[in-house]
């Protein structure tokens, strides 16, 4: 586990911008889908790697957040939909053109 500071200089931008830009993706949802979306976002970067990627399979994230298997599928299905997120071979990965 890495510090959120290296991740942040890894991708070259700043926490809050990031937080920013996530909060934007869930703009036009309702106040649970922004909840759980910040919820998401904030266990992504204190668990992602120096390169921005979690390596979390999504039972494990379920568990850890206390989160329905539905409400964190919708959350990413958004954060992917909204090109903030990318979903590969059972990782989960921040797009480096934020």
């Amino acid at each position: 586990m890495v510090s959120n500071s290296a991740v942040y200089s890894n991708l070259g931008i700043e926490e809050k911008d990031l937080l920013k830009k996530s909060r934007h993706c869930f703009m036009n949802e309702d106040e649970k889908s922004k909840r759980n979306g910040e919820i998401f976002i904030v266990y992504f970067f204190n668990n992602c790697s120096s390169e921005g990627v979690l390596f979390k399979t999504i039972k494990e994230i379920t568990v850890d957040l206390n989160m329905s298997h539905a409400a964190l599928t919708k959350v990413l299905k958004t954060l992917e939909d909204k090109q903030f997120i990318y979903r590969r071979n059972g990782i989960i990965g921040l797009h480096q053109e934020l």
